[in-house]
């Protein structure tokens, strides 16, 4: 009997690894792609604002790892940044180099990830900052 559980223990666990797996590699699958931001909002102690300077910028997730985001800085240039970024479950890690050359490392919720649709939200504390893509 007790073999049998454990058999059964060790059959379960080896599942849920591969479920888990493949859960985070449909994930990764499904963000691979260039988006465009639609919709950004900043919250603090209850209080939401668009932040109008981030809506149009561009992602574009490689299947390498890599993540390019282009956009026009306060000079109407525009700029590219490359970073790196990992999916694990619903967390999206995005790390990178900053302009004084220190790394740089912002983990999002995803809270939406479908073939069309991409929602992250990022909290600190009584902040919020909600992203919403869409597929281009």
């Amino acid at each position: 009997m007790k073999k049998t559980l454990k058999v059964m223990a060790m059959l379960l666990f080896v599942m849920s690894m591969t479920a888990l797996t493949s859960c985070n590699k449909e994930k990764t699958n499904l963000i691979v792609g260039k988006w465009e931001c639609t919709t950004a909002n900043y919250t603090e102690a209850g209080v939401t604002q668009s932040v109008p300077w981030v809506i149009g910028m561009v992602w574009e997730f490689k299947s390498d790892g890599t993540v390019i985001s282009n956009s026009i800085d306060f000079d109407d240039e525009e700029i590219e940044v490359s970073a790196t970024y990992v999916v694990t479950g619903d967390a999206l890690t995005i790390t990178g180099v900053d302009e004084d050359g220190d790394i740089d490392t912002e983990t999002y919720l995803i809270k939406e990830l479908t073939k069309s649709k991409l929602v992250l939200e990022e909290r600190d504390e009584d902040e919020l900052f909600v992203l919403e893509f869409k597929k281009i």
